[in-house]
């Protein structure tokens, strides 16, 4: 009696199946573990550069007292995603902005609000908030201590678009979402680090 063919015989391609190209990961190649240093201002880890929150030219009622750091994504990783670690300093806010890609947002140090559309939450340690696309979005500290968290981004997205407290005059009607939007401008002996320091670089 004949023996039926084996299924796996049957899959075996007619041509030789080319090889996929070697990916190689310059980051893990050149230093793949970042020590995370906790007793700093902000949170820092190993090697890792604290810059300015935004390279674009803004007033100073547009953000202010926030500092970033990309932990992964921007050192040759293979990956199609950014970890950011933003910090807010007591008083400060971040941009408020909208645009089409998605935020992944994780408190990780003390304990702030996220203005979500026509919402307002609080975020604390290891709370999640999802910033889905076109959602008008700020994140403000109006408590005594540093609000830190972890923003995940796509890799290759499309620029935010800044908005001004005359954009959003809806939002800005809500007794409870006007303080998260009209930031008062501190003055100058109270002003809030937006930049960081020397050392921190």
């Amino acid at each position: 009696m004949e023996m039926p063919t084996s299924p796996m015989s049957l899959q075996t391609p007619s041509e030789p199946v080319e090889a996929l190209p070697a990916r190689r990961d310059t980051f893990s190649a050149t230093n793949p573990v970042h020590r995370f240093t906790p007793c700093t201002e902000p949170f820092r880890w190993e090697g890792i550069p604290v810059t300015a929150y935004q390279s674009t030219p803004a007033t100073a009622a547009d953000f202010a007292g926030i500092t970033r750091q990309t932990l992964f994504g921007h050192r040759g990783e293979t990956i199609g995603f950014e970890v950011r670690y933003f910090e807010i300093a007591p008083g400060g806010w971040s941009a408020l902005e909208c645009h089409e890609h998605a935020h992944a947002v994780i408190g990780l140090r003390g304990t702030g609000k996220v203005l979500l559309g026509d919402t307002v939450q609080t975020l604390g340690f290891l709370d999640l908030a999802y910033i889905g696309a076109n959602c008008i979005h700020r994140l403000v500290n109006d408590g005594p201590t540093p609000f830190g968290f972890l923003c995940i981004v796509d890799a290759k997205r499309d620029r935010p678009r800044r908005l001004r407290p005359a954009d959003v005059p809806e939002l800005l009607a809500n007794p409870v979402l006007a303080p998260l939007i009209q930031r008062a401008v501190p003055q100058a002996e109270d002003a809030i680090q937006t930049t960081p320091r020397a050392d921190q670089t």
